[in-house]
């Protein structure tokens, strides 16, 4: 198998399409195994994200073990190199709120007052400030960045010596690729407009937390960017909205 592997990373196309399709490939049956759980259990909402994220971690480390000889190295799992945590988070919380105040203007200011969507539907909201924490400050955090900065952006990391405006190949399609996976929201009913401004958000965060990642060569720092972003992207909205209903 890592034969094989070594051949396909041996060309540009051919690992940016092997990365795609594992990438695509492990979102689908993900979601094909909560479909079949959700068929012999009562899951809500909450529930069933977590379980979602439960499958992506287990499927993605299946992955990286089974095309990586067995072992999770190179991929994300190692102690990382020295990081400015404290400057990290710094960057991440200003470049959080700058993509949700762009993106916030452009698809749901802009766009969505020149062209409003007739679907309004909205997130389910989280039964409690716990479940906010568990489901998506955490497990979003974890599971997420396993499967993009771990097992996509792994199997992208021979291309890391090409370079676009001073970063690297795996940095921008790992970026692109997290926030794209975003727009399957759109299959659930919610404004396209709306997800434009999650997925242009995701992007940006997606594209600091896969900087860090090739630069620490470990998945600590991502996670840590994620989960930033997470509490940023929940505390910012609900404090606007405080004081609007005041």
């Amino acid at each position: 198998m890592k034969k094989l592997i070594n051949r396909i990373q041996s060309n540009t196309i051919s690992t940016i399409v092997f990365a795609l399709l594992i990438g695509l490939s492990v979102n689908f049956l993900n979601k094909y195994l909560l479909k079949i759980t959700s068929t012999f259990f009562d899951l809500d909402k909450n529930t069933e994200g977590i379980i979602y994220k439960i499958y992506m971690i287990i499927s993605a480390i299946i992955i990286i073990l089974i095309i990586n000889n067995g072992s999770l190295k190179n991929f994300g799992f190692r102690k990382p190199n020295k990081t400015n945590y404290l400057k990290m988070i710094g960057i991440t919380i200003g470049i959080t709120l700058a993509s949700m105040m762009i993106g916030g203007m452009l698809f749901m200011g802009i766009l969505n007052t020149l062209f409003p969507p007739e679907n309004t539907t909205q997130f389910p909201e989280p039964k409690s400030i716990i479940d906010m924490i568990i489901k998506v400050w955490i497990f979003s955090s974890i599971a997420e960045e396993v499967f993009v900065r771990g097992l996509f952006q792994g199997i992208l990391d021979p291309l890391k010596t090409k370079k676009f405006l001073r970063l690297s190949l795996p940095v921008i399609l790992s970026g692109l690729f997290f926030g794209l996976i975003h727009l399957s929201l759109l299959k659930s009913g919610y404004g396209h407009w709306f997800v434009g401004t999650i997925v242009f958000s995701a992007t940006v965060m997606g594209l600091l937390a896969a900087y860090y990642r090739e630069k620490s060569e470990s998945l600590i720092p991502p996670i840590i960017i994620h989960f930033t972003a997470n509490v940023i992207g929940f505390v910012i909205p609900s404090i606007l909205m405080h004081f609007m209903s005041t």
